[in-house]
């Protein structure tokens, strides 16, 4: 194998050297005759002035026999003045091809070689055409090419000298180099048998060259494309099921440097994170570096800003061996800011259910208790007893009621069944709710004033609908004073119906708005309480509205009354 890569080796420095030498060769004439070019055009630049100034007669004290042979041509291609022979005894140049070329393209010089019927020797020719005292005439410069030939041989020949010098050092250096190169190619070699072996490849048996070489490189590089291709399917794939994971996870290194993380831990914090960071370069909650570092908590909630908002965050943390020797930090990050959330709505829900439901029953009690000791025996204060406890009784039944429909509402997010709802028509649910409340209209002089168109229709619950209605206009009454007016509108708007009830009632503050949709949440405590309101109404509508996809808008102004707007 030696051997051969030695005389491969050889045959590859004399082909360079030889090549190197042809190009070398070329280079050089080329460089020559571009030269030799640009004086052609500097002389005939020269001729043309030395003629304006001089005349043609007068070109031998200057130009007669030196280094450039300079011809002047007629315009009929006669000969001029030649300073190499002798003008009367040379033929018309008229068709000579730099003579042609020239007078084709006047004022441009023009370039040919061609042996020269003259002299008998090969001329590298430039000519031009000019015009001296209003006579068109060719200036032509040549230069012989044997002298430039000479040249160009002595180039050939240092180049070739040089060549063999090359060579031959070459030689001498690739047979001390290869001495110093076997070994580690014979080792590689034999870490390539081995590997084969190892893979169980048996097909390279024969002679150990530079072809078994290649192909053993072949095999190889295929085998760790197969791994590689391997490697990252299972990286892939474990990604996948990494970033598929609800909480976040980030695993640091033994120097608390980030090495894997997926996409949720990103998104809990808002942040980019890096593999080689620290967990203050990425996320900056010194709270959560203080626990990385701490030996004794593994598990802890954490109330931060992140992104401007308000999140409450559950991390575990433990410790997992990685590599040999080495054990690093696991933390598993969970946002629990709607589980906290959802936990103090049930309190609160539970709290505010307790709270509504022991307010009656307490009257309730209170009124038995008395007409038990004794005062069931006066009808006149046994009756006003038992219409109050009947009042109690009818808000018990409300507040359920309304829990009853609200639970129902929640569950049909679920249940709902787009193929059972009906197209109702909403000028005849407006109308019901209206005939239901106008006795508690009537009552206050409150004014109900409809705009519904007859055909529009609406996909939908019919008794949703008309509890919606109820709802809002129900509240429009209450919440009226003496003498005011209910404005109830519904249009299309595209592929949208429009809901708006408006009042001129005692209107809603900036600040209560956003609350106003909560369960068991009142404005006015007061008078809610006094009519037999159960806080329950705006929460129904918003349930409803939200079912649906829709959207539900308050604008509202203290004393001037307040506008429901829904776009569902």
């Amino acid at each position: 194998m030696r051997t051969k890569i030695l005389a491969y080796t050889i045959l590859v420095i004399v082909i360079i050297s030889f090549l190197q030498g042809v190009f070398s060769y070329e280079v050089y004439k080329n460089i020559y005759l571009e030269e030799n070019k640009r004086q052609l055009e500097f002389m005939i630049e020269e001729i043309e002035r030395y003629i304006n100034n001089f005349g043609i007669q007068l070109l031998d004290k200057v130009y007669k026999k030196g280094f450039f042979r300079v011809t002047i041509v007629n315009n009929d291609g006669t000969v001029l003045y030649d300073s190499e022979a002798d003008k009367d005894k040379m033929e018309n140049h008229l068709k000579r091809p730099e003579i042609v070329q020239a007078n084709e393209k006047l004022g441009e010089i023009c370039f040919s070689i061609q042996k020269s019927k003259t002299l008998k020797s090969f001329f590298f020719y430039a000519a031009k055409k000019v015009e001296i005292n209003n006579n068109p005439i060719f200036i032509r410069v040549s230069v012989l090419l044997d002298k430039t030939d000479v040249i160009l041989k002595r180039a050939l020949i240092q180049t070739l000298k040089f060549a063999f010098i090359c060579i031959v050092l070459g030689l001498i250096l690739i047979i001390g180099v290869s001495s110093l190169l076997y070994q580690p190619l014979k080792d590689l070699i034999s870490l390539i048998t081995q590997a084969l072996k190892k893979f169980a490849i048996t097909e390279f048996e024969e002679e150990e060259d530079l072809k078994w070489l290649s192909l053993s490189f072949t095999r190889l590089y295929q085998l760790l494309e197969e791994k590689i291709n391997e490697v990252n399917s299972l990286n892939c794939r474990f990604s996948s099921l990494l970033n598929s994971i609800e909480v976040g996870i980030i695993f640091f290194d033994n120097k608390k440097r980030i090495i894997m993380f997926n996409q949720q831990a990103e998104k809990i914090f808002a942040t980019k994170l890096k593999i080689g960071d620290s967990l203050l370069e990425c996320i900056r909650i010194y709270e959560l570096f203080e626990f990385l570092y701490d030996e004794i908590i593994f598990e802890k909630e954490f109330d931060v800003v992140i992104d401007g908002q308000n999140k409450i965050l559950k991390v575990t943390k433990k410790r997992i061996k990685y590599e040999e020797n080495k054990e690093g930090i696991l933390l598993i990050v969970s946002d629990i800011t709607i589980i906290k959330k959802l936990e103090k709505m049930r309190s609160d829900f539970v709290a505010n259910v307790s709270h509504e439901l022991k307010t009656p029953l307490t009257s309730i009690k209170g009124f038995v208790e008395t007409l038990r000791d004794g005062a069931i025996e006066d009808k006149d204060v046994a009756m006003k007893f038992l219409n109050i406890i009947e009042v109690e009784v009818e808000r018990l039944v409300r507040l359920i009621n309304d829990l009853l429909y609200l639970s129902e509402i929640e569950n049909a997010k679920i249940e709902i069944n787009e193929e059972e709802e009906e197209e109702v028509n909403i000028k005849d649910v407006v109308d019901e709710c209206v005939q239901l409340l106008k006795l508690k209209a009537e009552s206050k002089d409150i004014k109900i004033h409809l705009d519904v168109d007859s055909e529009l229709k609406i996909k939908m619950y019919r008794d949703w609908l008309k509890q919606l209605f109820i709802n809002l206009i129900d509240n429009a009454i209450i919440y009226n004073k003496e003498g005011g007016e209910v404005f109830i509108i519904v249009e299309k708007s595209a592929d949208k119906i429009l809901i708006k009830v408006k009042d001129t009632g005692i209107g809603i503050p900036q600040n209560e708005i956003d609350r106003i949709f909560e369960r068991f949440y009142r404005v006015d405590k007061g008078r809610s309480r006094k009519v037999g309101g159960t806080g329950l109404g705006l929460s129904i509508v918003k349930h409803i509205v939200e079912l649906y996809n829709g959207k539900i808008y308050v604008n509202s102004e203290v004393g001037k009354g307040s506008e429901f707007t829904i776009v569902i």
